[in-house]
């Protein structure tokens, strides 16, 4: 499926091999550039994902610049390489100029990587990126019919044209439905996105987003509502975050559209954010069962109730007594705090000793950032240093440290932040890994 190009002519260069892997037993090593797999110039890691399960021959240029031709005697995954660039040339940035988009409302002097207006199809297909459709040109549509990339998750924001060029601040937008009803020709799912802004794509406007969407599922999988979320830093003129009321109203509406597609289409299809109904003022989350197996979970919906429910499932399993009480605390932002007094509950229920919840304001973003993931590491710092002394583990998110786990997005180390309490400081991300750290004596 890899074809030649100019693009990535000189082929990929492998960063590392897995021990063990079919890959390393193959013999390839780190600083190996493959340069063909079966004839055919691999132009990403997409190309490498497809090809290497089926590949006879693997042509690769040594970091001594010697050339080598390896004969596989087993599949290879993909897996077991990584690669010093997953997309050789550069990420496809975005043409859009939203009001509301993040990386617009970000300071300057925060890591490099965080101004990169990625927009690309690739990304969306690897990681989930969200992207709008805008900048695809007929050899990107060929490559992803042809390959069939699916499923990628693109930001509607609005069926109406209008609408939709007006969020994106793009008066050449194409109209977004006959993209989708392209991409369902070509096979690729998609999972929908819509960011809600009061005033310009609620009410009318996201009932005719969800009904047009909806006449075009399976190959629209789902559609998600989020709230706009807005920094300190932002430039808005128009762009304006739903109030609790109209977030209500929102979660509510999308529970009503829910009702009545599940008997048509088997799915409620279109599911609001676990921010939207938290700033709705929703206590209690719906069930797992409402999210149809939780399609787009990264994407902020239902990851709450998720989380809820495994943990509850490993408490069921555990010992019978639990562990002698000791001081722990949790950090966390403002979005997932109610779950984790939940799970602190379920805790003391079960053990008879209760972590503390310690919830942490975005003082860098602003308040209406409250996701764990955006807290700065001088906020985690301020935190750690309010916790008492006595404090015997603290248990911070993974998310601010980011995929490498080496710093904030402010620049600031696991390290410093650890230095900020003389407890034991832990990175969790996940409920086995909060019960692991309750569960130490």
């Amino acid at each position: 499926m890899a074809v030649r190009s100019a693009v990535a002519a000189d082929g990929l260069v492998v960063r590392s091999v897995l021990p063990g892997s079919a890959a390393a037993k193959l013999g390839l090593k780190a600083g190996d550039r493959l340069l063909t797999i079966d004839g055919l110039v691999p132009r990403d890691v997409i190309d490498l994902q497809l090809e290497l399960p089926e590949a006879r021959c693997v042509a690769v240029e040594r970091a001594d610049g010697s050339r080598a031709t390896l004969i596989p005697e087993a599949p290879l995954d993909a897996a077991g390489l990584t690669l010093a660039e997953a997309i050789p040339g550069g990420i496809r940035e975005c043409n859009n100029h939203c009001e509301f988009c993040f990386i617009r409302g970000l300071p300057e002097g925060l890591r490099p990587t965080l101004y990169v207006f990625d927009y690309d199809y690739r990304y969306s297909f690897l990681w989930g990126n969200f992207l709008t459709l805008t900048n695809l040109s007929e050899a990107d549509w060929a490559r992803i019919g042809y390959q069939r990339l699916s499923p990628l998750n693109v930001s509607v924001h609005a069926a109406d044209p209008a609408v939709r060029r007006r969020l994106l601040n793009n008066r050449h937008a194409p109209a977004i439905l006959p993209q989708l009803e392209r991409l369902a020709g070509l096979g690729t799912q998609v999972n929908a996105q819509v960011v809600l802004c009061a005033g310009i794509n609620d009410g009318t406007v996201l009932d005719e987003t969800i009904r047009d969407l909806a006449a075009l599922h399976p190959a629209v999988r789902s559609l998600s509502v989020v709230p706009v979320g807005l920094t300190r830093y932002s430039r808005t003129r128009s762009i304006r975050r739903p109030s609790p009321e109209e977030a209500a109203i929102a979660a509510e509406q999308c529970e009503r559209w829910q009702a009545s597609l599940r008997p048509k289409l088997g799915v409620g299809f279109v599911y609001a954010s676990d921010e939207l109904y938290l700033l709705g003022g929703r206590e209690e989350l719906p069930a797992a069962d409402g999210y149809d197996g939780f399609p787009v979970l990264a994407n902020g919906v239902g990851q709450l109730r998720s989380m809820l429910d495994a943990w509850r499932v490993l408490l069921s399993r555990a010992r019978t007594s639990g562990p002698p009480p000791r001081n722990v605390a949790w950090v966390t932002g403002h979005l997932a705090a109610p779950a984790l007094q939940k799970m602190a509950g379920d805790w003391q229920r079960y053990a008879g000793w209760r972590p503390v919840v310690c919830v942490v304001d975005n003082t860098f973003f602003g308040d209406e950032v409250t996701v764990s993931g955006l807290l700065s590491g001088h906020d985690l710092i301020r935190a750690l240093q309010s916790l008492p002394a006595d404090t015997d583990d603290v248990v911070l998110p993974s998310g601010p440290f980011g995929f490498d786990g080496r710093g904030t997005l402010d620049g600031v180390s696991v390290e410093e932040v650890g230095a900020a309490h003389p407890g034991r400081v832990h990175l969790a991300s996940t409920p086995g890994e909060l019960l692991r750290i309750l569960s130490k004596t």
